[in-house]
């Protein structure tokens, strides 16, 4: 039957969205912290609040804020204080018009979206405000889209509700961008905020994205569905970037393609070819300008690597030696295999790290984290039999 099979290794697809919240989130304790101490006088004392979110895309900075003002709302609900929080994407919404709508929806879902000017929907807002009679905490992301759109009238009139609203509804705003946005407002809206109001979010360290990828893939996969190296693998494919959603992409696609298999296990090919499907730095033309020797030690690694996330280059070298007999090649000695993996790397086709061996010593090992390794040797062996390849040219 159709739909029937059981899942082999995801558990929980929807742990895997860009939409899902986790719980506690890995990493951003101190974001969480800070918007805390910001956020601390709009709960002891009713006081507006505003912060400014700012980091390189894929860094929490969205997650953050909603985790941040979930929890914020369960802490005032156990007080017996309701509060309202909205959360408007300024990209979709990258209008003044689509931004008020939407938040004017969040208390009239009926609200059409014809019919009325900005300050028209602006009065309503504030009546709904008002009528609720509980904070409103409305975060803006990517607010800098609407920005550059020239709607920063509505920014300053969020900024200045709280002094116009009757009763107790103060207005706080969180805004989201990849730039900073104080070049961006007026004078008068930056008055209404504080410079020092700034949450920072630094890139995510290649350590910190391989706990993402365990912490994610525990909620979303069956037990053991993913090892340690497979975490390790996709946290070197995202940490040039630091981005937290480029390993969750890759992790969610990769488990779509462990599931057409039954063994249950999401391997190191699996992540290479959802890294492929996203953006692979191993094109035709890159393999095609490597000159003999470099297609040669490449193929050994593609040879030697085997499924594995990591091979020794000891191991590469000993491959290396039968695949330059095959081809009818002299192998090149260690130190110049060696320069030829560091401008292989240099090239993004493939990645070495340094480990500490357990009987001492430390030895390099090297990753190919943008293609399957089968696929990769079936494309150099292709290139070095072509009679038209044109092996003497130096990329």
């Amino acid at each position: 039957m159709m739909f029937e099979r059981s899942s082999a290794v995801i558990k929980d697809g929807k742990k895997l969205s860009f939409e899902y919240v986790p719980e506690k989130l890995v990493h951003r304790e101190d974001q969480i912290r800070r918007l805390e101490t910001l956020f601390r006088p709009l709960i002891t004392d009713n006081i507006p609040c505003s912060a400014f979110l700012t980091g390189s895309v894929g860094t929490g900075k969205t997650v953050t804020a909603k985790r941040f003002c979930e929890d914020m709302l369960r802490y005032s609900s156990g007080k017996g204080r309701q509060m309202d929080y909205v959360f408007i994407n300024c990209r979709t919404r990258n209008t003044e018009h689509g931004a008020i709508l939407h938040l004017v929806r969040h208390f009239d879902p009926g609200f059409p979206d014809r019919g009325f000017s900005a300050d028209e929907m602006m009065r309503s807002l504030r009546k709904h405000i008002e009528a609720g009679q509980r904070p409103l905490v409305a975060v803006m992301d990517e607010v800098d889209m609407l920005l550059k759109s020239g709607s920063k009238d509505m920014i300053y009139q969020m900024s200045r509700f709280t002094d116009e609203i009757r009763g107790n509804s103060p207005v706080s705003v969180i805004m989201i961008s990849q730039e900073p946005i104080s070049e961006m407002l007026d004078k008068a809206t930056m008055s209404s905020f504080k410079r020092a109001n700034t949450v920072w979010f630094d890139r995510y360290t290649k350590d910190e994205l391989k706990d993402i990828a365990r912490t994610r893939a525990d909620e979303a996969l069956l037990p053991g569905a993913m090892n340690d190296d497979v975490a390790e693998l996709l946290a070197d494919i995202g940490k040039t970037y630091g981005d937290a959603r480029l390993v969750i992409e890759m992790l969610e696609k990769a488990a779509v393609i462990a599931e057409e298999r039954t063994d249950g296990r999401l391997t190191a090919d699996d992540v290479r070819s959802a890294n492929a499907m996203i953006y692979s730095n191993v094109s035709e033309n890159k393999l095609a300008g490597l000159d003999t020797k470099k297609k040669l030690a490449l193929l050994a690694i593609a040879r030697a690597i085997k499924g594995e996330v990591y091979v020794s280059i000891t191991r590469v070298e000993k491959t290396y030696a039968v695949v330059c007999e095959e081809y009818g090649q002299s192998a090149r000695k260690h130190t110049q295999f060696w320069t030829y993996v560091q401008e292989m790397e240099k090239m993004n086709l493939l990645d070495t790290i340094v480990r500490s061996e357990a009987e001492g010593g430390r030895v390099t090992y090297i990753s190919i984290p943008d293609i399957p390794p089968k696929e990769l040797a079936k494309k150099l062996e292709y290139l070095l039999e072509s009679p038209t390849s044109n092996n003497d040219l130096e990329f």
